[in-house]
């Protein structure tokens, strides 16, 4: 490949927006970056805007992870040229005329929920970014927690798991008094209280159902006080993320935003930022807060070394009516795959 240049990974990625480092890893100076099986480098212009570019000086090669940054602009150890957020070549030492094919190609990038973004899959954006105004409103309405686990799964195999309603209860223990229930949604409007709609290409959704946690889980729950007749996960997502909220008797728990790093070919990070809502009675609150924290940071260490042991692709082709969903998204991931133009 050459330098300054980008192409399509070794594993099949949709067009999408996908994390490329939490915000606060990017400071002052520039920052490695392993991406869609890339060598890049990110950095803040002179407006403290995120780049992320290509890695090698399209000079000799040097790694521009090695420079500086000097008032936004990035300049290469070796020989000193400098790069803007654009991706020019704005100054060579001692040189008045700069050559045209000295550039950069920057990746689109957005800064939103505590993450910098890139998009994947063509020169601009196909939607923009989902929001998620939960993750905005503050410590008066909710409280915070991060998750962040490198897996060796792919981005489809982390996104596909939410539309798997069986898994809960043969992977994660689930014990329910009756059956798991699993509508697709097909209309962004359905999930208002998310935010803006996602775009409607780019828009597949799901509501998950199930009555009252029996059994073990029932007992404890009860001594909790974190039972409820019936439970609702509600999903609406994009290709390569989602936002989910989580009901008890209609009364919302949480929301969640899912989305993923793609390193390279199965290597992936698993980003997960929760909103757990407040009510405002502090010993609930503190209690709601550790008990979803340690149901999500749970469910995801059973999640992943299944993830791991998984080959990717479609070759394990047996599957039931139940699977629908998991099936529903992978036709709908495959299209956005389909979408990838940008091979330079």
């Amino acid at each position: 490949m050459r330098p300054g240049t980008r192409g399509r990974p070794r594993c099949p990625l949709a067009a999408s927006w996908y994390v490329a480092l939490p915000s606060a890893d990017l400071t002052d100076r520039p920052r490695p970056v392993r991406l869609f099986d890339r060598q890049l480098v990110a950095w803040r212009d002179h407006r403290d805007r995120p780049v992320l570019a290509p890695r090698e000086c399209p000079h000799m090669g040097a790694s521009l992870a090695d420079g500086k940054v000097i008032d936004g602009q990035l300049r290469c150890p070796f020989h000193h040229w400098r790069f803007d957020g654009s991706g020019a070549c704005v100054d060579i030492p001692g040189v008045q005329r700069i050559p045209r094919a000295a550039h950069l190609r920057p990746y689109p990038t957005i800064e939103r929920h505590g993450y910098v973004w890139a998009w994947y899959g063509s020169a601009e954006p196909l939607f923009p970014l989902p929001e998620l105004p939960a993750l905005a409103a503050g410590r008066g309405h909710y409280s915070y927690f991060r998750l962040a686990d490198t897996t060796g799964a792919t981005v489809r195999r982390i996104m596909e798991n939410t539309y798997d309603p069986d898994h809960l209860v043969a992977l994660h223990g689930l014990d329910v008094a009756g059956p798991l229930g699993l509508r697709l949604l097909t209309d962004a409007g359905d999930t208002p209280d998310h935010g803006p709609p996602i775009a409607a290409e780019a828009y597949l959704g799901a509501e998950l159902t199930w009555p009252r946690y029996a059994g073990k889980l029932g007992a404890v729950t009860r001594l909790l006080g974190t039972n409820a007749r019936q439970f609702v996960l509600r999903v609406d997502g994009w290709p390569s993320g989602q936002r989910i909220s989580y009901f008890a008797d209609g009364v919302l728990q949480y929301r969640l935003l899912l989305a993923a790093t793609p390193i390279a070919p199965n290597l992936t990070v698993q980003h997960i930022t929760v909103a757990v809502r407040r009510t405002g009675r502090l010993w609930r609150d503190v209690m709601h807060h550790l008990v979803n924290r340690m149901e999500i940071t749970f469910a995801s260490n059973q999640d992943l070394p299944i993830f791991d042991t998984i080959e990717p692709g479609d070759q394990h082709g047996i599957y039931l009516e139940r699977d629908r969903g998991v099936l529903r998204f992978r036709k709908h991931y495959q299209d956005w795959v389909n979408r990838v133009t940008d091979d330079a």
